[in-house]
Parts: structure tokens; C-alpha cells; sequence
């Protein structure tokens, strides 16, 4: 009689216990909100980054930066930056290359040395400031209006989150010296499962009038970069 009672007791226990106690229950998913945060904490603890900054339908002839590529040290005392960076002033286009460490900008501008120069002479962004955690890219996340997850892309090797919302334009425009810092501009970031930042794209009226489009892209985390004082 044992014999027969004990597979049914057994079965009567299995059917008993709650759904979540078969295994690891799986942690809660995390709000376009706490991903961004998250995303900004990588950011800031990765101490360096490579930056890819590309731009599209900039009117023509218009001043400002178009695009941008090298590598950044993430500090909130002394960010950097050396790369190259293109852009036009007064009409004429230019790729030049850049040092920049906290507010000192180094420029080879028609000079076989880098040489100081002002960028706001310019009316130029400091490439530098990108990479400080407040100014910069990484706090651009926590000033996200409204964001809500999208779907997934492929870039590359990755297969990217989407969060979209919108950005304060006084926000956009000190951090490009471009717009006339009112109202919003859209912004969609790609996050990658370990939640890197690895896409930022705005849309606006950079120039005034029709939209333009500007996206970063921020690979290598964490790889040594070396920017030095000429």
C-alpha cells in the first residue's frame, strides 16, 4: 500500500508548489528609464571611448560641425579629446586636427604643429566637452523626456535597443553650438545588452528651418587613449 501512496503524494507536491519555486526566477525588466541610467553609468565608468560623429542634411555652405572622429577620456574634472574634426566657416569646408583637454584647444590649421586656438572664435564646440560626464554625451541620457523602448537594429556585430524621447534644445545647443535653444529636438538612442551607449541620434532644426540629423557613435570602451599637451 506504501508503495502505491508514495508516487502520488510525490505528484501531489509537484503540482502543489508555485510556478516560481521550479527554478531562478528571471529579474524584472528595466524601464527605458533605468536603461539610460544604466547606460550613463557605463559610460562614465569607462573612462575612455572612441567617438564617430557624422551628420546629414546640413544645408549647404552652412557654418558649424559636420563630423568628428577620435578618441575621448571621460573626466569631470579634465575630459579630452584629439581626432580630427570637419566642419565650414564661412562657406568654406575643412577637416582639421584637434587636441583638447578641459578648455585648451590645439588646432593644425594650415601648420605643420598643433597650435593653440580658440574655438569659440568660431562659434565651435569644444570636442572635449563631449566626454565630460554632465556636459557632455553621457549626460544628455538623464535629460530624456518621455522615453520609450522601440525596437532592435542590427549595427555590426550588435544588435542594438532602441529608446527614443526628446532633449531640451538650449541642452543640444551648448553641446554643438548649433540651434536657437528652444523647444525639443528628437533623440533615439541604440544600447547594446550590457548597456553600452553605442548610438545617439538627434533630429532638429540644427541650422534653423528644415530638420538636420546628427549621430554619434561610441565604440571601444575602456581602450587605452593617450592625449597629451603639444
Amino acid at each position: 500500500m506504501r508503495a502505491r501512496l508514495l508516487p502520488a503524494l510525490l505528484l501531489a507536491a509537484a503540482v502543489a508548489l508555485p510556478a516560481g519555486c521550479s527554478g531562478a526566477q528571471e529579474a524584472p525588466a528595466k524601464s527605458p528609464t533605468q536603461r539610460l541610467e544604466a547606460a550613463r553609468a557605463t559610460l562614465e565608468k569607462a573612462g575612455t571611448v572612441t567617438l564617430d560623429l557624422k551628420s546629414a542634411d546640413v544645408p549647404g555652405r552652412q557654418n558649424g560641425v559636420t563630423a568628428a572622429t577620435g578618441g575621448g577620456v571621460v573626466s569631470a574634472t579634465e575630459p579630452k579629446f584629439r581626432g580630427t574634426i570637419t566642419g565650414t566657416v564661412k562657406g568654406v569646408g575643412a577637416t582639421v586636427e584637434v587636441i583638447a583637454i578641459g578648455d585648451e584647444t590645439w588646432l593644425k590649421l594650415f601648420t605643420p604643429d598643433f597650435e593653440p586656438f580658440d574655438l569659440s572664435t568660431l562659434n565651435a564646440p569644444n570636442p572635449a566637452t563631449f566626454f565630460d560626464p554632465g556636459k557632455g554625451i553621457a549626460g544628455l541620457l538623464p535629460e530624456t523626456a518621455s522615453p520609450t523602448a522601440g525596437g532592435q537594429v542590427r549595427a555590426g556585430r550588435d544588435v542594438l535597443t532602441q529608446i527614443s524621447g526628446t532633449l531640451p534644445a538650449q541642452r543640444v545647443e551648448d553641446l554643438f553650438h548649433l540651434g536657437e535653444g528652444d523647444g525639443t529636438y528628437k533623440v533615439t538612442y541604440g544600447l547594446t545588452d550590457a548597456d553600452q551607449l553605442r548610438t545617439a541620434t538627434l533630429v532638429g532644426p540644427f541650422f534653423g528651418g528644415s530638420d538636420s540629423t546628427y549621430t554619434l557613435t561610441l565604440t571601444e570602451y575602456g581602450a587605452p587613449v593617450v592625449v597629451d599637451r603639444p
